[in-house]
């Protein structure tokens, strides 16, 4: 019927025709469904699934007597677990693919069809086939969705829909554009990239996360040249993913220029600290100077650093608060590295005593005093020297040496001075006091004036 005479139809001839679309329809689900031979079969079927139901909780009881009764052997221990979790939930299926296959049989035995045994018994051992291959995945995310994804175009092969749902897929969404190459994208190609994209990103990061355990146990590279080398790996093959991609998708690679030239354009106004920092963190991974373990002081933050990104880097300091310094403060700004080549630092405290009291006894106590102090080490020796000979006592300079900076030096400097100024009071070394002289010119007399106050 033409698009003109469709117009043309009145409301009563319209539904004259849809009533013999669903006659039609009617007379084939009659003849084709409702008959004796798809109740059999039908019955047949549902038999089996009720088979199987009443006999999975009977094995599962029998398997968990022989795995207790496995359980003196050492080996099955170990193995126990894994296989229980890997076959329990193939049970049912294979059941039902044992009692399908039976009905199947049994129906042609006595020559009656066996489409929808068939069908179903099919259905069941792909199941079993895609539930063991994909059994194999640890994540189970992952695994789920494969063995669904999977079982989904196994049942439209079964059915014979593959194929036409395939070409409907393919359709082309845009018109096709000659230009270099053809370009071609549709649904199919959509799915064929987000599946790709999948897989290979992951399999990036997987490769990526066993080459750098490898890189880290190589005792010739220092930390800094490890996590270079790591960070190197992971971008070189996300990229070469990415490629791969884009190339699946049919996008040509050369109008990526365009893209490329807006990204510079965006790096050298709105990302130009971004691209900074990024740089900043190649520098500080090549030359060393900042590297994971390291105490550094920057910016009124002392801390340790834990680890060293191309963006920032993380510094945790001794009241456990996580400091994410940029990259560029490293490299333009000054940093105090505590255990850039030796982790053994020297700290500096100054101390004054009176004039009266006595300087060789005050050095040798307070030598003693930083020397009882466990985390002071005794090699380089404690030194104290006098620096000064100030207004109102005399200055003391003591100097040791720790090797643990990381554990704080505050503390220890505390403890340090505690203890001289335990050892001081003890052994009658004074601190000062502030004390100023007065003198008053005798060439004048001083005048004394009383008023009263009321």
């Amino acid at each position: 019927m033409s698009y003109l005479q469709t117009e043309e139809l009145v409301p009563e001839e319209l539904l004259a025709e849809a009533q013999d679309i669903g006659g039609h329809v009617y007379s084939w689900f009659q003849t084709q469904v409702l008959t004796t031979d798809t109740a059999i079969q039908l019955a047949t079927v549902l038999g089996a699934i009720f088979l199987a139901i009443l006999l999975r909780p009977i094995l599962l009881n029998i398997f968990s007597h022989l795995a207790d009764q496995g359980q003196k052997i050492a080996a099955f221990k170990k193995w126990r677990e894994p296989l229980a979790k890997y076959f329990t939930p193939l049970l049912f299926p294979a059941l039902l693919f044992v009692f399908f296959n039976g009905a199947q049989v049994g129906l042609l035995a006595y020559e009656y069809p066996a489409v929808i045994a068939r069908i179903a018994g099919s259905l069941a051992a792909a199941y079993v086939v895609i539930r063991l291959v994909t059994g194999f995945i640890a994540e189970p995310f992952w695994s789920r969705t494969l063995a669904q994804l999977a079982w989904v175009l196994a049942a439209l092969n079964i059915f014979g829909w593959l194929q036409p749902v395939l070409e409907f897929l393919n359709k082309p969404l845009v018109p096709t554009i000659n230009s270099g190459g053809e370009v071609h994208f549709s649904i199919l190609i959509g799915l064929q990239g987000v599946l790709l994209a999948i897989v290979l990103l992951w399999l990036a990061n997987r490769i990526s996360g066993m080459l750098r355990i490898r890189v880290e146990k190589l005792p010739s590279l220092t930390p800094s040249v490890q996590l270079l080398l790591s960070k190197a790996i992971q971008i070189t093959l996300t990229t070469v993913a990415v490629i791969i991609i884009l190339s699946s998708l049919n996008v040509p690679l050369g109008s990526l220029a365009l893209l490329g030239g807006a990204l510079s354009f965006g790096i050298g106004f709105g990302l130009q600290r971004i691209f900074a920092n990024l740089i900043s963190g190649v520098i500080l991974l090549m030359d060393r100077s900042i590297k994971p373990g390291d105490v550094i002081e920057v910016d009124n933050t002392y801390g340790r650093v834990t680890s060293l990104g191309l963006r920032y880097t993380s510094v945790v300091t001794r009241d456990q608060k996580e400091h994410l310094i940029p990259n560029e403060s490293f490299v333009t700004g000054k940093v105090v590295n505590w255990s850039f080549t030796d982790p053994v630092v020297r700290i500096k405290h100054k101390i004054g005593i009176a004039y009266h009291s006595d300087v060789h006894k005050a050095i040798a106590l307070t030598v003693e005093a930083a020397k009882s102090i466990d985390r002071v080490l005794t090699d380089p020796p404690v030194v104290c020297q006098l620096r000064e000979f100030a207004d109102s006592a005399v200055i003391l300079e003591v100097r040791f040496w720790i090797k643990d900076s990381h554990n704080g030096v505050g503390n220890v400097s505390s403890k340090v001075m505690l203890a001289i100024w335990d050892s001081f009071h003890q052994n009658g070394i004074d601190f000062p006091f502030p004390q100023r002289d007065v003198n008053l010119s005798s060439k004048q007399p001083i005048e004394v004036k009383i008023t009263n106050s009321k």
